[in-house]
């Protein structure tokens, strides 16, 4: 915590995973000097009749400010947000007694409270105000087993809650996959643990600097995997939510939660006609001239939206979807990249296709066809869609400048006549123009394909529901080679 010149220090913080409180501080006295121009802001006369509160929150166990922390005075309305150096100012509090606390995501994963005492404000009087999570070493001796190397201090911290409930999920499996990069070796490395009985779940004695993906089940149901990327760095954290209410059919994955949101360029320009669309949904939202999307019928819990645009860089976000309310995602995409970067898959291929089910699917003996590395390579085709000119049941249209992958059975239904569903690393994708389909996904990106010529041969987990159409499964290099 930042030094105060002076002030009274208190206990302030608890920590709700461990049986003790984790001493945290507060410091009531004169904030620092080094304010620079922030200083006559926070230090401004309180209103006439009232009091006001400027402070400071710091981060002690990730190091620096908490920044974007909400601090609320209790009993009242009165609030305000941490800044980028962690300052905030709260004026117009009546005089008399006063009790902070601190909201932050940061916190809420952590299962961490920051609370004050009450303490006297009186008109005309400016207090002054500093808080601070626990120190790493204090939380790292609370939660990890004294056994842990002390080469390895970092630690992967989150908690998993019910998606539509009030409450904890108990014992569901948390698994971390993960390179050592400082190491200098490209091998995989597996933790998993479950969930305590407060949802909380704790990974010690980790290298400080890794990167991995982190995913949270229980049975049947999983999360989407979370990337974890640290440099340097003692804590990492990863909160989850996951539905437990039984599915209304095998492989069903509607639901009642909604996204909505806004996409924009890097400089706030609205962006029309970008594609967003969430894993393990059918549902493809397609923003409106105001950048604006709207995704309903989607399934509660954690997952990855991904947003796309002929012309910008594909963006991946983790979104955390609840009946109760819609989640809300603004994005903005970086122009001049057509593609993700080149991947090289390396070592475990046949591991990555049997993750995402490529090799169980294969083996199965539907009556589809399946494309690996070797088999895209081997045909050497100039753009995505060339790989369907001779795949049996799907044809490719010319039109214009582009081209348009099509079935070529009947569905039985006018409507969906040539009608293909399109999934890329689960997520939906959708053909609007001629050319989309190859200009989302130069080949180069692409490690395998599987495909389904009706729906009927479908595996359930990509049908869509009012869509009875073919369906292409396409997977990327960046998904085949994450770890």
């Amino acid at each position: 915590m930042r030094e105060f010149a002076s002030g009274v220090r208190a206990s302030v913080a608890s920590l709700a995973v461990a049986a003790a409180a984790a001493a945290s501080t507060l410091a009531i006295g004169v904030l620092s000097a080094d304010l620079g121009a922030q200083s006559a802001g926070l230090r401004a006369p309180p209103a006439a009749g009232f009091a006001a509160i400027a402070g400071v929150v710091d981060d002690s166990l990730r190091g620096g400010p908490l920044v974007g922390a909400s601090v609320v005075v209790i009993g009242t309305s009165l609030r305000a947000t941490t800044d980028r150096g962690g300052f905030f100012r709260i004026d117009s509090i009546p005089p008399g007694e006063a009790t902070l606390v601190v909201m932050h995501p940061l916190l809420d994963t952590l299962s961490l409270t920051i609370t004050t005492p009450r303490f006297p404000v009186a008109a005309g009087r400016l207090e002054e105000i500093g808080l601070s999570t626990p120190a790493i070493a204090l939380f790292r001796d609370r939660l990890c087993p004294r056994s842990t190397s002390p080469y390895r201090n970092g630690i992967l911290a989150g908690r998993v809650d019910e998606a539509d409930k009030d409450g904890p999920i108990v014992n569901a499996v948390i698994s971390l996959v993960y390179v050592d990069p400082a190491s200098g070796s490209p091998m995989q490395r597996v933790r998993t643990v479950r969930t305590r009985d407060d949802g909380m779940y704790v990974i010690c004695g980790l290298p400080e600097s890794i990167v991995g993906t982190v995913q949270a089940a229980l049975g049947t149901v999983s999360s989407s995997e979370v990337t974890v990327v640290t440099k340097d760095q003692p804590l990492a954290t990863a909160g989850f939510i996951l539905s437990t209410a039984p599915r209304a059919a095998a492989g069903a994955v509607t639901g009642n939660a909604v996204l909505t949101g806004r996409v924009t360029n890097v400089a706030g320009t609205p962006i029309k006609e970008a594609q967003v669309a969430v894993e393990g949904g059918t549902v493809v939202g397609v923003t409106g001239d105001d950048g604006a999307f709207t995704l309903r019928g989607l399934p509660s819990g954690t997952t990855s939206a991904v947003i796309r645009k002929i012309g910008f860089a594909p963006a991946l976000r983790t979104v955390h979807l609840r009946t109760a309310e819609p989640t809300r995602l603004t994005v903005a995409l970086s122009e001049g990249a057509r593609s993700l970067p080149t991947v090289t898959i390396t070592g475990k291929l046949e591991l990555a296709l049997k993750k995402v089910g490529f090799s169980d699917r294969k083996n199965f003996g539907a009556r589809s066809a399946f494309l690996g590395p070797e088999d895209i390579a081997r045909q050497n085709p100039r753009q995505l869609s060339d790989l369907f000119r001779m795949m049996p049941g799907f044809r490719v249209r010319s039109a214009g400048m582009g081209s348009m992958v099509e079935a070529s059975r009947s569905s039985g239904a006018e409507s969906n006549a040539g009608c293909v569903n399109i999934f890329v690393d689960r997520t939906p994708f959708q053909q609007m123009t001629p050319g989309d389909f190859d200009g989302a996904f130069p080949v180069g990106m692409i490690g395998a394909i599987e495909s389904y010529a009706s729906a009927a041969e479908t595996p359930a987990e990509f049908r869509m529901g009012g869509r009875s159409c073919a369906t292409i499964v396409a997977w990327t290099k960046m998904k085949l080679s994450s770890p």
